[in-house]
């Protein structure tokens, strides 16, 4: 029998606050701004004179905006302005028929055979991982386990279908990442009074510095890649052969760097977080984590991990999606109505910013029981079948669903069984991290974790 476990989350507000209130809280966590209520209701609607948000977590609604009717909710001009310093016009950003054709043209890495080629590749980055543990020469030692996932995960994006990116532009890329984010409330909540672009605010001119920094690497890569005309096959060889199919052009140097941008700056995030929340989550529940091993054990033996065994691993891979229901690695999706509609009950003037925070759909209470506990059972394939597909969505959902989503995923697995082989991760007994949202969820203050190589 397992003891319950209720790791960290978000205290909501009590009730919609007033505006400067409302945008303290949410400059310092964007989930914390919002009310109790959004966690119990269907719609709930923020604004007196006019509406200006709405949370959406009903399921049916959810799937109604995302996949149904979604010409109706295009993505936000909000997400341009907050993502395009980075990420220019790439998948994250683009519309219409510049986003279809660079998303025929990013999919054949994500591919399921293309997939599972990846498997020896993220297997090597885990046990670089343990590699570097063991050098300590300890038996024991705490560590940011998030700062450990971030280097993994990027070393596989770096290695697959992104090949060729070198440790130096790494390592900068992954400083200006992190830096371009942490004040990227400030932008959303200038985002959302209507500011202008160039209105100041906290972190301003480094996000700025880091965008320049990050776009300078990747236009500097592109150029290398072209005078390299290497025969590799990964996803830049791809972007640099494609032609538009209806002028024959083939796609510029600058929406190549978007994606190779988008994908160096968000391809890694999503997995890494996802580790880091797993880990700390069975550092808190060791009988899971003992059940893990065991599993692992069983399955696998002293053989590598392969694509071939993965699939085998039930146990796991259930533990992994609840960890993504409590802490989903991407916390929020936002579109906007591009005329006047009802939302459940609720008429909402165009443009209305429409929030479907995927955090709190994955804890209302209408829809889970006892949300906030841990419990991998939720996902026994007799359960899992019952849930709307729009109840649980950690890579969101809909003709935009996170195109790496089914590489994450297979990436998790392959990392955290390897790593629960050799070590075993245990709480310090003090730290429990605030889930913050800035555009991945991250965990306030790191993620320190004692490790002990096995």
């Amino acid at each position: 029998m397992t003891s319950a476990l209720y790791p960290p989350t978000v205290t909501p507000a009590s009730r919609a606050l007033p505006l400067l209130p409302f945008l303290g809280r949410f400059v310092r966590n964007p989930l914390r701004a919002i009310p109790q209520s959004v966690y119990d209701e269907p719609v709930v609607t923020y604004g007196k004179k006019r509406t200006l948000v709405a949370w959406v977590t009903d399921p049916a609604l959810v799937e109604n905006i995302l996949l149904k009717n979604a010409d109706q909710f295009p993505k936000t001009r909000l997400d341009r302005r907050v993502l395009r310093p980075v990420v220019g016009d790439g998948l994250l950003t683009a519309q219409g028929d510049s986003w279809r054709w660079q998303r025929k043209i990013a999919s054949p890495p994500f591919r399921h055979a293309e997939l599972l080629s990846y498997v020896p590749a993220m297997v090597e980055a885990a046990d670089i991982c343990v590699a570097q543990w063991r050098q300590r020469n300890s038996p024991s030692f705490t560590t940011d386990i998030e700062v450990a996932m971030t280097d993994a995960t990027f070393d596989v994006v770096a290695r697959t279908i992104l090949a060729g990116v070198s440790k130096a532009d790494g390592d900068t890329i992954k400083r200006s990442g992190r830096a371009f984010l942490d004040p990227i409330s400030w932008e959303v909540a200038a985002s959302l009074l209507q500011y202008p672009e160039t209105y100041w605010h906290p972190g301003k001119g480094r996000m700025k510095r880091s965008a320049t920094e990050l776009r300078t690497i990747v236009r500097r890569l592109v150029a290398q890649r072209h005078r390299d005309q290497d025969q590799s096959n990964d996803l830049v060889a791809r972007m640099l052969a494609a032609k538009d199919p209806d002028t024959g052009e083939p796609m510029s140097d600058e929406i190549i760097a978007d994606n190779l941008a988008t994908f160096l700056f968000a391809g890694h995030e999503t997995t890494a977080k996802a580790l880091t929340w797993a880990l700390y989550v069975l550092a808190r529940a060791p009988e899971w984590q003992d059940r893990l091993r065991e599993e692992i054990q069983a399955t696998v033996g002293t053989a590598p991990i392969t694509a071939e065994t993965i699939n085998k691993l039930p146990t796991l891979s259930r533990v992994l999606k609840e960890v993504m229901r409590l802490y989903p690695p991407a916390p929020v999706m936002t579109r906007v109505n591009a005329a006047d509609v009802e939302i459940g009950g609720k008429m909402l003037p165009s443009p209305t910013l429409i929030v479907m925070p995927i955090f709190i759909i994955h804890r209302h209470r209408a829809l889970w029981d006892d949300p906030n506990r841990f419990d991998p059972d939720r996902f026994l394939p007799e359960k899992e079948a019952r849930y709307p597909r729009t109840q649980f969505m950690p890579f969101g959902y809909g003709q935009r669903i996170c195109i790496g989503s089914s590489f994450a995923t297979l990436e998790a697995t392959a990392i955290l069984a390897t790593l629960l082989r050799h070590a075993r991760f245990e709480w310090d007994g003090k730290h429990a991290p605030e889930p913050v949202s800035r555009v991945t969820l991250r965990p306030k203050g790191g993620m320190p974790l004692i490790v002990r190589p096995i």
